[in-house]
């Protein structure tokens, strides 16, 4: 009977590790939070237009005030699930510094995510139902658009972290506790966005707002799986609120 359950668990474990074939996207819409609305917020009659974020995750490598985001996230991927194969390791774990790039995650195989598009259609959504401005549209470039602000994001990090227990026993071992109920793994999202208001006629930042948010979700067998990545529309989310709400505060004075 227990080499029956041992095989039974090793052939649970390598379904696991090589069937986790869901697709995951960004998408919006998914964010529990709902999007901040400014109705009791006196604001001048101002139109914005959104741009394509900037993916300036790179920069960190030779900008020098970023140095300690360059040594806490290096370029690439790293670790690896197999890990948890080896004994007294307490789990297999993979990081990603663009995880729309590579494969396998802890209960999902990929992520599509544009970082420029993606984050603009976020943004532009809202910032429309926000209130702040009487016009919201889309543009090509801060050149070509035509409003009175230009609405930018400069995005640095999006690091992945992923986490599938083995419990110091080795993924022969291990299923067993998951299906009990016991947590297969963790999964962490980063966003880091600074976000940026331009004067369109002048080209000039008006107003800036840094966003670095951080959050992790635990995966069950029963529960989770196929939400690796769901918590970046949930950070965006997040970002968003808190920049509309300390711009909703600067706006009457950046029209002075």
């Amino acid at each position: 009977m227990k080499t029956q359950i041992t095989i039974l668990a090793a052939a649970f474990a390598a379904s696991v590790l090589t069937a986790c074939s869901s697709v995951a996207t960004f998408d919006y819409d998914t964010a529990s939070s709902p999007m901040a609305v400014f109705k009791d917020v006196k604001v001048p009659k101002k139109t914005v237009a959104v741009v394509p974020f900037l993916d300036q995750r790179d920069t960190k490598y030779y900008d020098a005030t970023q140095a300690k985001q360059a040594a806490a996230h290096p370029a690439g991927d790293h670790g690896s699930f197999l890990y948890g194969f080896i004994p007294l390791m307490p789990a297999g774990f993979v990081e990603k510094e663009k995880p729309e790039l590579s494969k396998g995650f802890v209960s999902l195989k990929r992520f599509e995510f544009d970082v420029e598009k993606d984050l603009a259609d976020a943004a532009y959504a809202s910032l429309t139902e926000s209130g702040l401005f009487t016009k919201v549209t889309r543009a090509d470039s801060v050149e070509t658009a035509d409003a009175d602000y230009v609405w930018r994001g400069k995005v640095t990090n999006t690091y992945y972290g992923g986490n599938m227990y083995s419990y110091c026993l080795t993924y022969l071992v291990s299923p067993v506790f998951w299906v009990l109920g016991a947590p297969s793994g963790t999964s962490e999202n980063q966003l880091w966005i600074k976000y940026e208001l331009i004067d369109r006629k002048t080209g000039d930042v008006v107003w800036n707002y840094d966003f670095r948010g951080r959050d992790y979700i635990t995966h069950w067998i029963y529960a989770r799986i196929g939400k690796d990545t769901s918590l970046y529309p949930e950070l965006m989310r997040q970002g968003m609120n808190n920049a509309l709400w300390v711009l909703s505060q600067k706006l009457p004075v950046l029209d002075k």
